[in-house]
This record gives C-alpha cells, structure tokens and sequence, in this order.
C-alpha cells in the first residue's frame, strides 16, 4: 500500500502474530490479550500519540487459530487503516459508531467471545518484565468478564518472541543505534566548563531528534563528586566543572525502538587514578562484548567482565555486582538479564548491552565508571552496533 505508514509492512506483523499461534498451541493456550504500548505495537504496528494517555487502553486478542482482533478508541479507526496490520477491528466509544459499546473492557470481551476462546485457555502480560496496559479497575472487570476462562501468564511466550529480532528490526536497530553515536558526537563538541548538565540534555536531545525524526528515549547524565555514587539518574540544572568525569547514559528511539548506550567524558587531563579505573572499566566492559556469541550463556559474559575486575584489583570496588547487561529493543530493558545466576543461551538475533558499572568505595571521590555498548548475537559472533569511541575523551575548553 502507497498510503501505509507502520514501522513494518504487513506482513512482518502476520509473521509475529503467527509465531505466536505457534507458541500458544505449544504451551496449550487457546487465546492471547495483550495491551501494553510494546506488544500492541508489536503486534499490529499502530502509530498514535494515545499511548501518552492512561484513559484509552487498547487490546489485541490472538487466537491460537485464525486472525486476530484488535479493540480500539473509535477515534482511532482511521488512524488504523493507514498504520494498523490487524484488519478485524472493535471500535469502542458509541459517538462515531452508535453501536459500539462505551467501554473498552465490554469491546475486548465482545472480541473474546466472537473468536470463541472465552472459556479456554488465555494468556497476559503478567510475569516479568511485562505491565497490562490498564488501570487495575478495568483489569478486575476484565478478569470477572473471563470467569469462564483460564487467565494465565504469557510473559515467557512473549519475551521468546521478542527477545529474538527480525531482520527489520535489526536494520531499525542499527539506524537508532548509529544515529545516538552521531548525538553524543554532537554533545561532545559543544560541551564545556560551566555548560549545565540539562543543557547538554538538550544538545544531545536535539540531534537525536534531527536525526530520527522521532522523540528521543532517556538521557542520563552524572557528572562530578555529587553524582559519582548514582545511576539511573537524571541530568540537573547543575553545570559541569572542570576536573569532572561525566557519564553520558541513554539512546535515540526510531519507531518505538531504543538505543541505550554509555560513554565517559573527562573535564580536564584526568589524574594516575581515574585512568588506572577507567582503564578496568573498559577492559570489563569489552571483556563481556567478547564472551558474547552463540551458545555462551547470560551468565559466561558477566562472569568474563567480573573476571577482568577481580584481576584488577577492583572487587572491593565493585562487590555486589552480579548483573552487565540486558535485552534491547521496543523495551528499553528486555530479557536476557545478563547476570550470573542467568544460564540462558545466547542465540542470533538478540540485542544485549554490557555495561559493568562501578565507583570508588566508600568514598566516591574518584568518578563513576560506566561504559556500554549495543551487541547484535550473530551466526558466528556478535556485531558491535555502537561504533562510537571508547576512549575516554578529554574535554579541555
């Protein structure tokens, strides 16, 4: 279709929703509902700016034989025709269209029945790392509509499906990822002594948005004594000092997929000590790029980055640590957790990060340390997709 605007042609989202048929009739499930903005998307490719509302909710039912139906705000059933690859559609609302109902949980119902899985088997976004994308009100009229139904947890049947990329999603992966490298690039030459952490923000921000076309994802940046101890953690209106080691964490996003990567910047030639641990940082963090190929295990590349740490000397640094990485993809953090309690194989197709993150203990005086890149699984290894220098750069103006 010329007039087509989803992420993906149509056929890309047939081929998901037909692995997952597989999957539930393996897992004797008669029936998935999902409605969260990342498997929706998924599923269907929709594009609309309701996702920032909690007041809509959306649902796709799939069942294990057949197509699939998809419950949606009547306002959106135009949106749906040009970006939506579910064809049978339940409109809710009762203004444009006198007969639907005025209430999204009585339209998914009415769809549960119509593809007859109302007393079968039906799996949800319960488990890990999953949300229902609806208040839990709704969630209880839902369940009580179900009675007759079997409600179980699909989160292990959902993350084996995305935990491993198509093709097209590896191609929208390796723009978003190119595309972060080329912001922190930008935010690299306008940074300066005296320029604010939520400014730099906004250099980086706007690149990203130049760039892709589309908001970006997060930004994360810590910068000097006060921020050595966190992560996670937003940039403030706090300006970055000469003899400051800054940490800048986040990505792009191009289509409702994340970049998530990790650089270091030094405010000034950086001391003997902050080498010597960035030195360890970098030797970690690559060593887990490394140990990443087919057949190893989420546990085999931690191990290989605390390895280089315990050698180092750092462990006392570092003590707890026991995760390097995650998944990547319509989430920001997806399966595999790459943690040494984790023995899941690594196949062709995922999307992991490794990034070892440690500081000075107790004190926090000598800088946090924190580098990450994106790595593709492939046939025979792995493809880093964040090509943007590791070295630590050295900002002297």
């Amino acid at each position: 279709m010329s007039n087509w605007y989803a992420a993906f042609p149509g056929e890309e989202y047939r081929m998901r929703w037909q692995r997952a048929q597989q999957l539930m009739k393996d897992a004797g499930m008669d029936g998935l509902i999902v409605s969260s903005k990342e498997n929706v998307v998924y599923f269907t490719g929709i594009e609309t700016v309701g996702w920032d509302s909690k007041h809509r909710p959306l649902g796709v039912i799939i069942p294990a034989q057949g197509e699939p139906a998809v419950v949606l705000a009547e306002t959106l059933m135009t949106v749906a025709e040009l970006t939506c690859a579910v064809a049978n559609r339940y409109p809710w609302g009762g203004w444009r269209y006198p007969d639907a109902p005025k209430d999204p949980i009585v339209g998914i119902l009415q769809a549960v029945s119509d593809l007859g899985i109302s007393s079968g088997s039906i799996g949800m976004e319960f488990g890990y790392g999953q949300r229902v994308g609806m208040s839990q009100d709704d969630l209880q009229l839902l369940l009580k509509g179900l009675s007759a139904a079997s409600v179980v947890d699909a989160s292990g049947l959902l993350w084996e499906l995305r935990i491993i990329k198509t093709p097209r999603e590896i191609a929208m992966m390796r723009k978003v990822c190119l595309d972060t490298c080329a912001a922190f690039q930008a935010g690299y030459e306008a940074l300066h002594a005296g320029m604010t952490e939520m400014e730099l923000m906004g250099v980086i921000f706007a690149e990203m948005c130049r760039l892709t076309n589309c908001r970006p994802s997060f930004l994360g940046i810590r910068s000097g004594k006060e921020k050595y101890p966190m992560i996670n953690v937003m940039p403030f209106d706090k300006p970055i000092e000469q003899g400051d080691l800054v940490v800048i964490d986040g990505g792009a996003t191009y289509r409702y997929y994340h970049c998530d990567m990790m650089r270091m910047v030094s405010m000034g030639e950086p001391t003997s000590e902050q080498k010597r641990f960035y030195e360890c940082e970098l030797e970690a963090q690559s060593a887990g790029v490394a140990a990443m190929r087919p057949g190893a295990t989420a546990a085999e590349v931690c191990q290989a980055a605390i390895d280089v740490i315990d050698r180092r000397g750092f462990r006392r640094h570092a003590p707890n640590i026991e995760r390097i990485g995650h998944g990547l993809g319509l989430d920001v953090h997806e399966p595999p957790s790459m943690a040494l309690a984790n023995q899941q194989l690594l196949r062709p197709g995922m999307i992991l990060t490794s990034e070892p993150i440690f500081s000075d203990l107790p004190h926090y005086q000598i800088g946090n340390f924190a580098v990450e890149d994106v790595v593709l699984i492939t046939e025979t290894g792995h493809e880093v997709m964040t090509p943007l220098t590791k070295e630590l750069l050295v900002i002297s103006k």
